[in-house]
């Protein structure tokens, strides 16, 4: 009976061990966080970014790109004129030296070259 009660305690907790970083944040995301929060992030803004990242890579067709623009530039619009904080919104984003702009608003690195972006 003792035997059984080992393993069973070392299976539970090999399970945890393995189970516990499936819980956790990435260690670079929880860094990027604390040093640049990104407050007035509207999520008009998130999705266009979103959309550039899908028709850049090829994800959306000419026809749907200029809907959904047009769509939410009208949205982001809309927040801009309700007060929205658009300044911080553009020094939010992250940039490559080589490459530019990402689309990617938490991205540690960058998508094109591979580099670290600046935190």
């Amino acid at each position: 009976m003792t035997p059984l009660l080992v393993g069973t305690a070392l299976a539970l907790v090999a399970l945890a061990f393995v189970l516990y970083p499936l819980f956790q944040e990435p260690l670079g995301v929880q860094q990027r966080r604390r040093g640049a929060p990104r407050a007035g992030i509207t999520t008009a803004v998130d999705a266009l970014r979103e959309i550039e990242f899908d028709h850049a890579t090829g994800k959306l067709s000419e026809r749907d790109y200029a809907e959904l623009k047009a769509t939410y530039t009208q949205r982001a619009v809309d927040a801009m004129r309700s007060g929205g904080d658009v300044e911080a919104d553009v020094e939010s984003v992250p940039a490559c030296g080589r490459c530019g702009p990402r689309p990617e608003a938490d991205a540690i690195f960058c998508s094109e070259c591979g580099a670290a972006l600046p935190a």
